[in-house]
């Protein structure tokens, strides 16, 4: 018999002390950094592309930062950038990162890990999505469960890496209602934009991934949406029933945050925390997390450094109890 868990998120808290004092009044010339670089640990098009290029517009329209280069480098489970940025020389580096790398770094036995890396804030948290090509029979998520438990290994589900937070969503959703997890067909991308086209092309039977990289396909008409992950309906699709209503007692949250370099000064790391911690201030970055329907999970300082070892445990365990790493 499948033993049935329950996962619940590390709570996201704001912690007062860090942002009480901070204003959204925009730098002055000299505070402003000049020639940020960004990068993003995967394709274009994903949740880490979409945070980034929400630093971008939001540190320069704030005059925090000018000159802001976005750039991608691919590899599972963002490795590949986070060896790139093990090497760096350049303290005006950040890259994204967050739950997903978390669990690759565990998934692919990285040499390197968040341990070799700056943390400067975390930023943002998320409900991930449950939808179907719009196209299918599946109306609710009743119906889609019906189908997937007569057929669990046919029944394709695609997302993000292998072990990532889709992956691992998909995997407590299947425990939970009777499905072996060894028995899932996960299909992997390394970009949102490839997770819908394999729905659209009927590759995929459903799919998981952040609400801000379907939500533009659901409103299209070409996705349906058939549950959200969070503890409350999501803002963007309010007709959505969370995991927990539709009887699943399931909450989980993705979050996304910034590293840095090894080996940065102190005055340079509070550079890069005053930057992101003004940013987090503004009422331009307010509007950006409305309209993304993300949730403000801003953290920096030690909390954050302890926030990222508590992750590291849970997602061993929940990794481990659903038959992603031995």
């Amino acid at each position: 018999m499948t033993r049935r868990r329950q996962f619940l998120a590390a709570p996201l808290l704001l912690t007062a002390s860090l942002i009480a004092g901070c204003t959204s009044s925009s730098a002055s010339g000299e505070d402003s950094i000049d020639g940020l670089r960004i990068m993003v640990p995967a394709k274009p098009g994903g949740g880490w592309h979409q945070t980034a290029q929400a630093l971008q517009d939001v540190l320069q329209r704030e005059k925090l930062a000018s000159g802001v280069q976005v750039f991608n480098l691919e590899g599972p489970g963002g490795i590949a950038g986070l060896n790139k940025l093990v090497g760096e020389k350049d303290d005006d580096l950040l890259m994204q990162m967050g739950k997903v790398m978390v669990a690759g770094i565990i998934n692919n036995k990285s040499e390197k890990t968040l341990k070799d890396t700056t943390p400067i804030a975390r930023l943002t948290g998320e409900s991930l999505a449950l939808v179907v090509p719009a196209g299918t029979p599946y109306r609710n998520l009743e119906q889609f469960l019906t189908a997937w438990r007569g057929d669990p290994r046919g029944t394709v589900i695609t997302g993000g890496y292998v072990a990532d937070v889709d992956h691992i969503l998909a995997g407590l959703i299947a425990d939970r209602v009777g499905i072996d997890p060894a028995q899932l067909t996960y299909l992997p991308n390394a970009g949102g934009g490839e997770s819908v086209a394999r729905l659209l092309s009927g590759e995929a039977k459903a799919g998981i991934s952040g609400i801000s990289e379907y939500a533009e396909h659901i409103k299209a008409g070409k996705l349906r949406a058939i549950a959200v992950s969070g503890a409350q309906r999501s803002r963007l699709l309010p007709e959505v029933k969370t995991l927990t209503e539709q009887g699943m007692g399931l909450t989980y949250l993705n979050w996304r945050g910034v590293v840095a370099r090894p080996g940065l000064s102190e005055q340079a790391k509070q550079r890069l925390v005053n930057a992101v911690t003004k940013m987090h201030a503004s009422p331009a970055w307010k509007q950006t997390l409305k309209a993304k329907d993300w949730d403000d999970a801003f953290l920096t300082g030690p909390e954050f450094d302890s926030y990222i070892e508590t992750e590291d445990a849970a997602a061993r365990k929940v990794l481990g109890e659903i038959g992603l790493v031995k």
